[in-house]
């Protein structure tokens, strides 16, 4: 016989019932109420808290800078530099927005 006729037929298995879902069912079990909470702790037998010793006067000496006002310290930096600042950073700017666009 050649391979070709040797194929069977393949017949579907014989339904003895109906098949239905089955009925499942979950078993849910309740929960007790949740435990009470355990009463205050009354700390008794605790140890103290550590104190800071008192720090010790009449040490090292403290030297504090004299008071500047505020006029003094704008006579401290010269005009011309506070100018020549203002130009140098307008002029990088300058440079930054031209080499942007080139």
């Amino acid at each position: 016989m050649p391979a070709a006729a040797a194929v069977h037929a393949v017949e579907p298995a014989p339904m003895a019932e109906a098949q239905s879902p089955k009925k499942e069912t979950a078993r849910i079990s309740v929960l007790p109420d949740p435990p009470k909470p355990a009463p205050t702790v009354q700390m008794k037998k605790t140890q103290p808290l550590i104190t800071m010793p008192e720090p010790k006067m009449g040490g090292a000496p403290v030297n504090v800078a004299p008071v500047i006002t505020r006029d003094e310290d704008v006579d401290l930096v010269p005009m011309s530099l506070c100018w020549g600042v203002l130009g140098a950073s307008a002029l990088i700017l300058l440079i930054q927005i031209w080499n942007y666009f080139a």
